[in-house]
């Protein structure tokens, strides 16, 4: 077996297609490495994968996929994204768990507020959080600024928290019920909320609105994890 061959079976071991372990080795060797040097440095960039603790394996990942799902005919889906000061995000605006605001908006209030969201394009395929963290472009680049995802899309934090617009709700569709257990310890819950990492684009969702939140409950800052 050769190196190259190890750093496919690698790449696969941490959780990734083996079409998509084999991009990341094509595209390395297209930068001149090659041999061991290759496998180290495969190895080197997952980092402490076993704890998410990525060195820029995920980064290359999706790179690959998204030029390979191109290929294959995948769509780019756009949709669009309102920011916190464009509409009522606070803690203070979801206080009242029996009404949610957002149903009392004018549809003139609508429409001043879609009209500051900003235009995010991602391939059909990829999650909300993921579009975040990896994707292209300066939409992508934008939502990078609000969306986290301090578990690497385990579901087990809520920093990923989005906001559905009620009028896209049904489209995406609601949480199962351990997404529900993460929600409820998100910032400023909404009746359409859900984690970016649940959502994942389809062609459906061309021309989706969400919003989203001011803030953040990020407890993963919480947790004692071991050296």
């Amino acid at each position: 077996e050769t190196p190259e061959d190890k750093a496919i079976t690698f790449v696969v071991s941490v959780g990734h297609e083996r079409r998509v372990a084999e991009g990341v080795v094509n595209a390395l060797k297209e930068s001149g490495m090659s041999g061991e040097m290759l496998l180290s440095m495969v190895r080197s960039m997952a980092g402490r994968w076993e704890v998410g603790e990525d060195e820029g394996l995920d980064a290359l990942v999706a790179s690959v996929k998204q030029t390979l799902d191109l290929s294959e005919g995948k769509k780019v889906v756009t949709f669009y994204a309102v920011p916190p000061n464009a509409w009522a995000s606070s803690q203070e605006d979801a206080t009242d768990e029996e009404h949610d605001v957002m149903h009392d908006e004018t549809e003139e209030e609508k429409k001043k507020m879609r009209t500051r969201a900003f235009v995010v394009e991602a391939v059909e395929g990829t999650s909300i959080a993921d579009v975040a963290k990896f994707g292209a472009g300066e939409g992508a680049s934008t939502l990078r600024d609000y969306v986290e995802c301090a578990c690497s899309g385990i579901m087990a934090c809520s920093t990923c928290h989005v906001v559905i617009d009620p009028e896209w709700f049904d489209v995406v569709g609601g949480p199962i019920e351990a997404e529900e257990d993460m929600l409820d310890l998100a910032y400023a819950p909404r009746s359409t909320s859900r984690l970016g990492c649940q959502v994942v684009l389809t062609k459906e969702h061309d021309g989706m609105v969400i919003r989203l939140p001011k803030g953040a409950n990020n407890m993963m800052d919480f947790i004692p994890f071991e050296d």
